[in-house]
């Protein structure tokens, strides 16, 4: 295994904290959040009103069609590693924490991986 992989996977036990077999277990369930959670980075990376809007702003910039973008924003459709990359980017690394552990704040995080 390539050190990538490896270290986005610890990246994903961190944030399951102890529950990767049950995550394992209902991949549908992990499409849904995954698919929900991007597009709530979706929707801060190109703030809009509308799912129309926000596809507007992001097409240009991630070079996908403004219809991928609407398939993404609907849940229909899962955003390849590169686009996720690409939106994590434009919001920065602490919001994206945030995003993905929901309910913890930025300095939440950071005690966590001063106990580790």
């Amino acid at each position: 295994m390539s050190s990538l992989p490896r270290v986005l996977w610890s990246g994903v036990k961190f944030l399951l904290n102890g529950h990767e077999r049950s995550f394992q277990m209902n991949r549908v369930e992990a499409q849904e959040l995954a698919r929900s959670r991007f597009v709530t980075a979706l929707r801060r990376a190109f703030p809009g009103g509308s799912d129309i809007e926000v596809a507007r702003m992001a097409a240009p910039v991630l070079g996908r069609s403004e219809r991928q973008i609407r398939n993404w924003l609907s849940c229909e459709s899962s955003p390849v590693i590169e686009d996720v990359f690409a939106v994590c980017a434009i919001i920065g690394v602490f919001e994206t924490m945030e995003i993905l552990t929901k309910d913890q704040t930025r300095n939440d995080i950071l005690e966590r991986i001063a106990q580790r």
